[in-house]
């Protein structure tokens, strides 16, 4: 923004240079005699009615009467009564014409800016300036002129533009949520459009922790609904697909931008870099998350609903796994709090009391939940518990519910 002022002020003073130094010239000048002024004035007029005389422009009678006109003219203006006009004749006068430029016009050019001068503009220069070597005090002038700018929305909210440069001001500040607003805005005045629709999903992807599901993805359908080779979409909707673990789907989309891409575009080198993470993945993803999933026991836990009534929302919540070889010693446990409930649990080897009996080097555990008022590990008359026996590795819908009170 500072850069723009001192251009803004170099401007001004070059337009300065040009007018002012003539004028003050003009005032210190001698008068030239009116006499020699008057006899330049009649010979270059005589020359051009000789030259349209020559060019048959005028007849010989035209001819006559226009030097006649010329001298008459030419007696008129040497009378010693013709009053003497110019900035020769009037020295002061120069002085002040340069003066009152020299002054008024940066008066006027700034007030004709704060009056109509357009904020966005500036704002869509400056997001599209380099963020490499920021200089002191960027970034507050920045937040001031994006403040400007979404004051001015609030007077003009018609202005889809406005709404749009606003929007990614927002996103440059790393203000997702307030960028997602400004999407929305700019989506109500210029619907069924895939470039808003993708950047709106990427701004909520990014104010959610990159999480591309629920109206992030409905906005990539909508895209790509309208546009299917929308690139931006494409490239979202693999990263969508990716995170789900659809890993065919990433490819489809991420094949088909990379085809609509420049070959030698960042873009397309970005998503070929996930094409190539994809090959590396795709054939052991699968047997992995398959191993995983046979080395531990997950399901859904809750306190029936006739027991509600005696916990409260910060009583702690136990679910533990057991086994007949390690007899009342747990081999996973998982905390959680009444409040957190229902909930699905995950028992695996992370959650394991002892590194030498993880859950996975067990056939089958007893599952049980235990609510306690007291927060204690060690079992007290009034907590709550359940418990399911037998349930093999690998067992993925656990139905867990504290039904019973210990006495």
């Amino acid at each position: 923004m500072t850069a723009l002022w001192l251009a803004a002020v170099a401007l001004l003073v070059l337009a300065l240079l040009f007018v002012v130094p003539p004028l003050l010239r003009a005032s210190a000048a001698r008068p030239l005699a009116q006499g020699d002024t008057v006899r330049r004035l009649h010979a270059d007029q005589l020359a051009r009615i000789e030259k349209d005389f020559e060019s048959h422009a005028l007849s010989a009678q035209d001819r006559a009467q226009a030097i006649d006109e010329l001298q008459r003219q030419v007696l008129d203006e040497a009378s010693p009564s013709a009053p003497r006009t110019g900035l020769a004749s009037r020295p002061w006068m120069g002085w002040g014409v340069a003066g009152i430029l020299s002054v008024g016009l940066p008066a006027t050019a700034l007030l004709l800016y704060l009056q109509v001068g357009n904020p966005m503009a500036a704002a869509s220069q400056m997001l599209a300036a380099e963020r490499s070597g920021s200089h002191e005090g960027e970034g507050v002038e920045v937040e001031s002129m994006i403040g400007r700018l979404a004051a001015r929305l609030r007077t003009q909210p018609d202005d889809v533009e406005g709404w749009i440069v606003l929007a990614r001001s927002y996103e440059y500040l790393q203000r997702y949520d307030d960028a997602v607003v400004a999407y929305q805005k700019a989506m109500a005045l210029a619907p069924n459009q895939p470039q808003l629709l993708a950047d709106y999903a990427d701004a909520l992807a990014s104010a959610r922790d990159g999480d591309l599901g629920g109206p992030a993805q409905a906005a990539i359908d909508a895209a790509l609904a309208i546009d299917p080779d929308h690139p931006k979409a494409l490239a979202l909707a693999g990263m969508a697909a990716f995170k789900r673990g659809d890993l065919p789907q990433a490819r489809q989309r991420w094949e088909h931008v990379l085809a609509l891409l420049p070959p030698d575009s960042e873009a397309a080198r970005k998503i070929g870099a996930n094409l190539a993470e994809l090959g590396a993945t795709k054939q052991p993803a699968a047997p992995r998350v398959v191993e995983a999933a046979r080395q531990r026991v997950a399901g859904t836990v809750s306190v029936a609903a006739a027991l509600r009534e005696k916990t409260s929302p910060q009583d702690t919540v136990f679910v533990l796994a057991r086994s007949a070889a390690t007899g009342r010693m747990p081999v996973a446990v998982l905390r959680l709090q009444v409040k957190d409930l229902p909930a699905r649990f995950v028992l695996d080897d992370s959650l394991a009391m002892s590194p030498e009996f993880p859950i996975s080097r067990f056939d089958a555990v007893t599952i049980e939940v235990r609510v306690t008022r007291s927060g204690q590990a060690a079992s007290q008359p009034g907590d709550l518990t359940g418990s399911v026996a037998d349930v093999p590795l690998g067992q993925d819908a656990v139905t867990l519910e504290a039904d019973k009170v210990i006495r």
